[in-house]
């Protein structure tokens, strides 16, 4: 009984989901193009969780080269809620609702110019993606280091 038990949890294929450590999120942070202090001036979610936020440029920290950000300028900010998760799964961190009126820093992507219709990048702003998954919004985790065997 033991063995069968055994085999089936060999063949059967189950989801693989896993909490991921803060060093993972610390990278993904050190990797991100663009690091600014921002601050949350409008959020429209639509049915399919799609979110789309309108951020000022209060501090930029880092930018991509070809960038030319300025503190006060407008960027959006496009990605799409996850699921909510059951009770007691664990998983990466999700990303989070932003806000309006919420200041906090911000580890970003641009996004492929191509990616967007272009009226929406003209009247908003450079359109961006979150760098860090769940951990794009808050605090720094840039100094988190794996932890040696």
């Amino acid at each position: 009984m033991v063995l069968m038990a055994g085999l089936a949890a060999l063949v059967l294929p189950a989801p693989v989901r896993a909490e991921l450590p803060p060093w993972v999120y610390g990278q993904e942070q050190r990797q991100a193009p663009l690091r600014a202090e921002i601050q949350v001036l409008q959020v429209q979610l639509d049915p399919e969780r799609q979110v789309r936020a309108r951020l000022r440029l209060l501090a930029i920290q880092r930018q991509p080269l070809p960038a030319r950000l300025q503190p006060g300028q407008t960027i959006v900010v496009a990605y799409t809620l996850p699921p909510a998760r059951p009770q007691g799964w664990a998983g990466p961190s999700p990303l989070p609702l932003l806000r309006p009126g919420q200041r906090l820093p911000a580890w970003l992507a641009p996004e492929p110019q191509t990616a967007a219709p272009a009226a929406a990048v003209a009247s908003d702003g450079a359109l961006f993606r979150p760098a860090a998954g769940g951990r794009s919004f808050g605090p720094s985790l840039e100094e988190a280091r794996q932890a040696e065997p």
